[in-house]
């Protein structure tokens, strides 16, 4: 898009920004400290962070020709990455290439077909499988053919694949390692964020994987290849203590898709106080659902410093929060806020337009609601997306079920323009 970035942002979606903002891609930040804690030879290579060019950050990577190279998916990107794949094989064929994200984990058989990918990883605890595939490839010759590792489909040659299975997590969080902030250059996605309100800012080590909701039927946290799995209190609050005294960070977010409730918040927000973190001048977020923190667990977050909160709005009248099931009204929204804003939060509204159903009056409806809560000091920021249907999560296998998509070409969706049927007109969208 002309004088404008792709972002691989909110939800790990590509979006067009003018103003760029570089998020860092926590899972396989961890999976690249495993390995390199394994002792091998890695190199973490986002050229979107490093502002490098296509030509520059391809050059360098067959400069470097490595034996593995991992790339991450999603469903706008798909077409651009097959091409890249087979153009990586036609310069260093031996390198073997995984391809990783959540639109190859759900349809792995057509990434294999439309490009010269060896394996698609179907999980994201890319961490976990990774750490146990690399060891198993160096190790044996005809990996191809023996391989035991869950939740891989492995191509034998040019027509046949191995499939191994979902993965399932059976092992703790605990055992992943905190991201080595120096090996993935985390200064590179510590100024230009929108989410910090002050920098260097930093995102933590995920405690959540996929989300313990995992119902919303346009998230990519939902079916039955995802796992909930939570980590431990004390092993997060380390990692900010270090993030504080070593790094000098001003700001850490976690961007699990929902962070702690109950008694893992409360016990995190004593823990940060407990060690002194709350006075060391660094504010800290999460994303959360309406409807998930009550009001001890609000107060004690502001005590140790909390601010910023996201939480996905998404829309305000009642039949597309069904229809989404996001699982609350739109009164709960409204008494979350006021929480929130009593005890001096500050709450980033995600909204989302567009939906295939979407009548006037649910837009207006959701416009005028919206408004208000901005006016009256319940929200202090908000961001608008299109709702694009990706990764065949529910709500894109719908749109394709009922044909209200118009296209089914993946360049189409990176949520630039609308692609489903609408009873708006699209232009008055934008």
């Amino acid at each position: 898009q002309e004088g404008q970035k792709a972002m691989v942002s909110q939800n790990r979606n590509v979006q067009f920004f003018k103003k760029p903002t570089y998020l860092l891609p926590v899972i396989h930040a961890q999976a690249a400290t495993w390995l390199r804690d394994l002792g091998y030879d890695v190199l973490w290579d986002d050229g979107n962070s490093q502002e490098k060019n296509f030509d520059d950050w391809y050059q360098d990577l067959i400069a470097w020709e490595p034996d593995v190279v991992v790339l991450e998916s999603t469903t706008p990107v798909m077409k651009f990455y097959w091409s890249l794949v087979d153009r990586i094989k036609s310069h260093i064929p031996k390198s073997i290439i995984v391809m990783t994200g959540y639109h190859s984990m759900r349809k792995p058989e057509e990434t294999l077909l439309e490009s010269s990918t060896d394996v698609v990883l179907k999980s994201n605890h890319i961490d976990f499988v990774l750490k146990k595939l690399i060891p198993y490839i160096d190790e044996h010759e005809n990996w191809r053919s023996t391989c035991p590792i869950e939740g891989l489909t492995i191509r034998r040659d040019e027509k046949e694949f191995y499939d191994t299975g979902n993965f399932r997590q059976i092992e703790s969080l605990d055992l992943s390692p905190d991201v080595d902030r120096s090996l993935v250059n985390w200064k590179n996605y510590a100024y230009e964020n929108g989410n910090f309100l002050q920098t260097p800012g930093t995102y933590a080590t995920s405690v959540i994987r996929d989300c313990m909701f995992g119902k919303c039927t346009f998230c990519r946290y939902n079916g039955p290849d995802l796992t909930f799995s939570m980590r431990s209190v004390n092993k997060s609050l380390d990692e900010y203590q270090r993030l504080i005294e070593e790094n000098g960070a001003k700001e850490i977010f976690d961007d699990s898709g929902v962070w702690y409730r109950g008694a893992e918040a409360r016990a995190f927000a004593r823990g940060i106080i407990d060690r002194g973190l709350h006075k060391k001048g660094c504010y800290f977020g999460f994303n959360t659902r309406f409807g998930y923190l009550d009001e001890e667990t609000v107060s004690l977050l502001s005590r140790a410093n909390f601010r910023f909160i996201l939480v996905g709005l998404e829309a305000c009248d009642q039949e597309t929060l069904d229809r989404l099931d996001k699982g609350y009204s739109v009164e709960d929204v409204e008494n979350n806020l006021r929480l929130f804003s009593k005890y001096r939060l500050y709450p980033h509204l995600t909204i989302m337009v567009g939906y295939y159903w979407q009548t006037r009056q649910q837009l207006e409806k959701t416009i005028s609601t919206v408004r208000q809560f901005m006016f009256s000091g319940l929200a202090r920021t908000l961001q608008v997306t299109l709702c694009t249907p990706l990764d065949f999560t529910p709500y894109h296998q719908e749109c394709i079920d009922k044909n209200a998509l118009q296209t089914d070409n993946y360049n189409d969706f990176d949520m630039s323009c609308l692609i489903v049927n609408t009873p708006i007109p699209h232009d008055e969208y934008y």
